[in-house]
């Protein structure tokens, strides 16, 4: 394999790619649960040909490897995965994006000779209703400033109209919202007659045809059972074993096993939690015991901790996040939650290295239902009812199952055996922040060649109107 590849060579057969990018664009994306913490930054790069593709740090990465980023700097990114993306709305067309993981490396590095395309302006023709703009990719547009109407202050929203034209006189309508108003009305309000007011617009979101918009932009129950039943399921041949691919294409109510690799803790904190005896559900610790559940109205006599576990995992086909509740998480850490509080306090900062050490890289079989399914910020989230990682176990799995042979699927997701497929942990499906959409306001401060010349036409173009009024 080459050192460094291409952004259109990276995919998801691998997951040690190196990559030489351009950073465009990075924004702090809110925490799915809190909108005052950060849940993760999230990145357009560009390599030396110009092609793009969306990266994402999650928050508890970022302090490490992701405080000192700057947009327009060279970085070489190492040791990620590539996964689909699956958000409805898309920075670029790349058909994957990147996740980085806490392996990943980020390097800046300087090349005189590396391109910069930090724009990727969109014609307004190409906006127009008949040649059918697909909405879902955010563009980039350039144009002067013929009009707009002071901001409109709702009871939850604030926004503002104004139109921009190009140089062929073509409009477009345009609306901000929210602190993105602060960034254009004072240029509006103190511009002279004489000087246009030209505007980028970085990564807006199709409303309507030749509209733009700005923008801000339950509970499953533990199944348990004990090793000896799982072994039993195995030797009898009641297991029925899927790959992830086949799990995330088809989500029916089947109970399948899945043979995968816990590459990732997608819960940044608070792994464990007080819950209530009877039903639980989380409550909030405080000194006085009995404690009485909101929920239920148990009243519980002592304090018990829980965990919950958010984890990624790959197989050859494809990636998942699998939610482990109490049994599942002590069974693979070795310790129970009120063990773990004991020992560490809380983890509300961060996941205790013993954790990380115990559950990291470790080849697992889980079982799940298809209909556990949920789409949970743009991630293929399944509840695990049982697992197994003992020796006994997959020495069987491997006996039985897979016949000492690499194995793959048939077109209807049975697994078969086959001595020519190469095993490689990589991920396909997951991971995809949605939420608050990226969109930069830029004044004409780039070195660009083209957008110095949209810029000297947009001008031109503004003055020749001047000279004809």
């Amino acid at each position: 394999m080459a050192l460094f590849s291409l952004l259109s060579q990276i995919n998801s057969s691998n997951t040690n790619w190196g990559v030489r990018a351009r950073l465009i664009r990075f924004y702090k994306q809110p925490s799915f649960t809190n909108k005052d913490e950060l849940g993760s930054l999230e990145m357009v790069l560009h390599d030396e040909v110009g092609d793009r593709i969306h990266a994402t740090l999650r928050a508890p990465l970022y302090e490490r490897i992701g405080k000192d980023l700057t947009e327009g700097k060279l970085y070489i990114f190492r040791n990620f995965i590539v996964v689909d993306k699956v958000s409805t709305f898309r920075t670029t067309h790349h058909r994957h994006k990147i996740n980085l993981l806490r392996k990943s490396v980020i390097i800046e590095f300087q090349d005189e000779n590396f391109p910069s395309f930090m724009y990727n302006f969109t014609e307004f023709e190409q906006l127009a209703p008949q040649n059918q703009p697909d909405a879902r990719y955010l563009i980039d547009v350039i144009g002067r400033v013929v009009s707009y109407q002071m901001p409109f202050e709702g009871a939850a929203t604030r926004r503002m109209e104004f139109r921009i034209q190009d140089s062929e006189n073509r409009q477009l309508s345009c609306t901000l919202w929210a602190e993105y108003i602060n960034d254009l009305l004072p240029y509006l309000e103190n511009s002279n007659d004489d000087e246009p007011v030209i505007v980028a617009i970085q990564f807006a979101r199709i409303h309507q045809f030749r509209v733009l918009s700005i923008n801000d932009t339950g509970d499953y129950k533990m199944v348990t059972s004990s090793n000896y039943d799982i072994y039993d399921d195995l030797a009898n041949g009641k297991a029925k074993f899927r790959t992830l691919a086949y799990l995330n294409d088809h989500q029916d109510d089947g109970t399948y096993w899945v043979d995968a690799t816990i590459v990732d803790i997608q819960t940044p904190r608070d792994c464990w939690y007080l819950a209530c005896k009877k039903c639980a559900k989380r409550m909030v610790e405080v000194e006085e015991v009995p404690q009485i559940c909101e929920f239920c109205g148990f009243e519980n006599p002592m304090k018990i901790f829980r965990y919950k576990l958010d984890v990624m995992i790959v197989d050859s086909t494809g990636s998942a996040v699998f939610l482990l509740w109490n049994k599942a998480c002590a069974s693979l850490i070795g310790q129970t939650a009120a063990e773990m509080k004991e020992s560490h306090g809380d983890c509300s900062n961060a996941i205790p290295k013993v954790i990380e050490d115990a559950v990291l890289d470790k080849r697992v079989l889980f079982e799940v239902r298809g209909s556990s399914f949920k789409t949970l910020k743009g991630s293929a989230n399944y509840t695990v009812s049982r697992l197994a990682y003992d020796d006994e176990i997959m020495e069987l799995y491997t006996r039985i199952y897979t016949g000492n042979e690499d194995t793959t699927t048939d077109e209807h997701g049975n697994m078969v055996s086959t001595a020519t497929v190469q095993k490689i942990w990589t991920p396909t499906k997951t991971n995809l922040k949605r939420g608050k959409r990226s969109v930069l306001l830029k004044w004409i401060r780039s070195q660009t060649m083209e957008f110095k010349s949209m810029m000297r036409m947009l001008k031109q173009s503004a003055v020749r109107q001047m000279m004809h009024q």
